[in-house]
């Protein structure tokens, strides 16, 4: 046989020619395959003991041989060859091994998997390879990663692979692991497990009625459920689930969707929906909602009634002029889950003849059990096709014919209708408001109210319709005191009162209008002592906050002080006059005068005679005395020491000096009369304070240091220290007030002397 050249083999297409052996239901058997072209016609022709030629199949550009029998123990060749129109056949490469080292077991025939909470299930089914293998091995990695992990299975069927990330996808490849039996383990392909879905889709209903959209039959619902899910692009579909909470069944409800919507034609039943997203990995968690029935009375309902015969019994009337033949009867009590039966019956010939108005039905059953003063819902659904009376099709298979309410046995209502309220109160009307009786109190049909108004042990009733639940009283006495009770009664009889509510009606309306203009009165009171006590706050706060500057002219420490006596009362304190003149010790001077009676109320006139040298002549000033001048008692001499001067300026105002000695001996001032002395407008009493004493100590004291130097100021001034300025002022007010005309209204005086020693 020719062998061809390399580049013709290339030309021809092969390569990865292998041959191995496989398990099948008949023994071993051996299976040659390689990658070509699909122009190429290929033949394989294998040697053990004797050439023979194997016929081969493509798919997907893999040539694959039949099987063909081999002896285990000899060496097996396989030889290619390949057709061409253009080309001329041949064969280049040969294919060598002993099928007992060629056993091969895999890829695995069927994958499937599962992820939850961080967790991946790989399940695997190996075909006629699963005897012989005993374990294998999964290999995977995140996805868009290169680094790969690996997990050895338990067993041959199972693997879990833990601690993975839920919301990210990953790549896994399965082989066995290599034994005896199975001496080669392809790795399979690679398989894209997507996300975990860990979130439930949340889910929105819009539902329309009859009354709603006239495009919707009588006795039916559009509904259309919408839904969303946040990781959508790990979706692969949806599976929708909407059952009757009656527990009947359907041949389909469940719906398979790739949108995130769907439109249902339902009943006025009770209903479940639940939705789930779905992709390979498995399902996210179960999100539900539930469609109420529809229990209000409606005016599309057809003629239906229930009367309920025994505790286990009751019958159906309806009109028969209906074409169904199929039907469904559902019944529930408040809180309890509605229970069904489904019928079919078909009109008979008699009904069609006399055209009956009704049928009728009657149900007995062991497990029916009807409790007295217990409401119950009856629900009537036709079917207009026979095959539907097993409820083949959920959407859109049913329609809700009539909806009826009864009791097996009515009672007296067992409690009273709840939050009484007494509103708007006028003078001869007032608004009763409340709350109705719960249907599980009622125990049956509520037919109305009563409502008891009591006036002076005078009892009215009023009958309220049973729709209503406020009434108006009308035609009250004006400032009356009433008292109100409401009860609920049925077809069984009156329920229980309830408490007594008493309200009092409004007096006449001049009375009102009394009454507010009394509440005016009273606010704008209020509102000026406001106002009055905000100002006083105010100025409170600004005297804190804001002090006012002291006028030194109202300060207590300003007085009127005669400045004409001043300097003849500071003059003896002149230190160096008094060592020349008397001799005496420089720091004491004596006085010796008599004082006049004076009204303890009033200080008497004092006058004063001051010389302020040697040669002057003394100037005499007169003080004007009281209008009704009292007798004194005359004081002893007193002779003080300087440093007490208070005490001396004390002695020296309250004294009246008539006589002096002069410096020389010997020579003696001349009694003065009244008009030897000046008036002044102010009194020479100096009541003193703090300041006054400080003031005039601080004088005295300046005047007997400075000496003959302050002598030269003006006559009747005394020289102050320039920082005591409260004196001067006092002198400079002085100067500028009248004389007040009589001053004195006698001469009184009485002589007295001032000794220096």
């Amino acid at each position: 046989m020719r062998k061809c050249s390399a580049a013709f083999y290339i030309a021809l297409g092969v390569s990865d020619l292998g041959c191995y052996i496989k398990y099948i239901t008949s023994g071993l058997n051996a299976i040659c395959e390689w990658k070509g072209n699909v122009s190429t016609s290929y033949t394989l022709y294998t040697k053990q003991r004797k050439c023979s030629c194997v016929a081969v199949h493509q798919k997907d550009k893999i040539w694959t041989s039949n099987y063909f029998l081999v002896v285990l123990n000899w060496n097996m060749t396989a030889h290619v060859i390949g057709t061409s129109k253009d080309q001329p056949s041949c064969t280049y490469k040969n294919f060598s091994g002993i099928p007992s080292m060629m056993t091969m077991c895999g890829p695995h025939s069927k994958i499937t998997y599962k992820r939850s909470s961080g967790y991946l299930t790989v399940w695997v089914e190996w075909g006629n390879d699963s005897n012989y293998i005993k374990n294998f091995l999964v290999k995977y990695r995140e996805f868009n990663t290169t680094r790969w992990k690996e997990q050895q299975s338990e067993n041959s069927k199972e693997c879990v692979l833990l601690n993975l990330t839920p919301s990210l996808p990953y790549e896994l490849q399965t082989q066995c692991v290599p034994i005896k039996d199975c001496a080669q383990c392809p790795l399979s392909k690679v398989i894209m497990v997507p996300p975990e879905l860990t979130d439930a889709p949340s889910i929105q209903l819009e539902i329309q009625d009859h009354m709603q959209n006239l495009s919707i039959s009588p006795g039916q619902r559009k509904v259309v459920v919408k839904w969303e899910y946040a990781n959508s692009e790990a979706v692969d579909n949806y599976n929708v689930t909407v059952r009757k909470v009656s527990g009947e069944s359907s041949n389909r409800d469940s719906f398979i969707t790739e949108n995130s919507s769907l439109t249902l034609i339902l009943s006025y039943s009770a209903y479940n929906i639940s939705i789930r997203a779905l992709n390979s990995a498995g399902s996210s968690p179960v999100s539900s909602i539930a469609i109420e029935q529809m229990d209000e009375w409606r005016d599309s309902f057809g003629p239906f009634t229930v009367n309920i015969t025994s505790n286990s019994s009751f019958s159906l009337s309806w009109s028969s002029s209906v074409s169904s033949v199929c039907y469904s009867v559902e019944w529930w009590a408040k809180g309890q889950i509605p229970a069904f039966r489904r019928f079919y019956r078909k009109q008979t010939h008699k009904e069609k003849t006399e055209k009956t108005k009704s049928s009728t039905i009657t149900f007995h059953s062991p497990l029916i059990n009807f409790q007295p003063y217990t409401r119950y819902y009856f629900f009537l659904h036709v079917r207009p096709y026979k095959d539907t009376c097993n409820m083949k099709n959920v959407n859109d298979s049913e329609t809700t014919y009539g909806l009826a309410q009864t009791y097996f046995t009515e009672g007296s209502p067992i409690s009273a209708p709840g939050n009484v309220s007494i509103l708007n109160i006028t003078q001869h009307s007032s608004v009763i408001t409340w709350s109705p009786v719960s249907e599980e109190d009622l125990r049956g049909f509520l037919l109305g109210y009563y409502i008891y108004l009591t006036e002076d042990n005078n009892e009215t009733s009023f009958e309220v319709d049973p729709s209503v639940n406020s009434f108006e009283l009308q035609n009250l006495e004006s400032n009356s005191a009433y008292r109100v009770q409401l009860s609920a009664f049925t077809a069984a009889g009156e329920g229980e009162r309830s408490d007594s509510k008493h309200f009092v009606t409004n007096l006449p309306d001049f009375t009102a209008l009394n009454s507010i203009i009394a509440a005016v009165v009273v606010g704008i009171i209020i509102l000026l002592l406001a106002v009055h006590f905000s100002f006083r706050l105010l100025h409170r706060a600004k005297k804190l906050l804001w002090p006012s500057i002291p006028n030194p002219e109202n300060s207590n420490a300003v007085q009127k002080i005669e400045i004409a006596y001043e300097l003849g009362i500071l003059e003896p304190l002149n230190r160096q006059r008094l060592e020349e003149s008397e001799g005496c010790d420089s720091s004491t001077v004596c006085v010796v005068g008599s004082k006049r009676e004076a009204s303890p109320l009033s200080s008497p006139p004092t006058t004063l005679l001051l010389s302020e040298d040697e040669d002057s002549p003394s100037i005499p000033e007169e003080i004007t005395p009281p209008d009704i001048p009292t007798q004194v008692p005359t004081r002893e001499p007193v002779i003080t020491n300087l440093n007490k001067t208070d005490s001396i300026l004390s002695a020296s105002l309250d004294e009246e000096v008539t006589t002096f000695e002069s410096k020389d001996p010997g020579e003696t001032v001349s009694n003065t009369t009244e008009l030897d002395f000046i008036r002044t407008s102010q009194p020479a009493v100096v009541f003193m304070s703090d300041y006054t004493t400080m003031e005039i100590f601080q004088q005295v004291t300046m005047t007997g240091i400075q000496g003959p130097s302050i002598q030269a100021v003006k006559p009747g001034l005394v020289a102050v220290h320039p920082g005591q300025d409260y004196v001067r002022q006092s002198y400079f007010l002085q100067e500028i007030v009248k004389e007040s005309p009589g001053a004195f209204n006698s001469i009184d005086v009485l002589n007295s002397e001032i000794t220096v020693l």
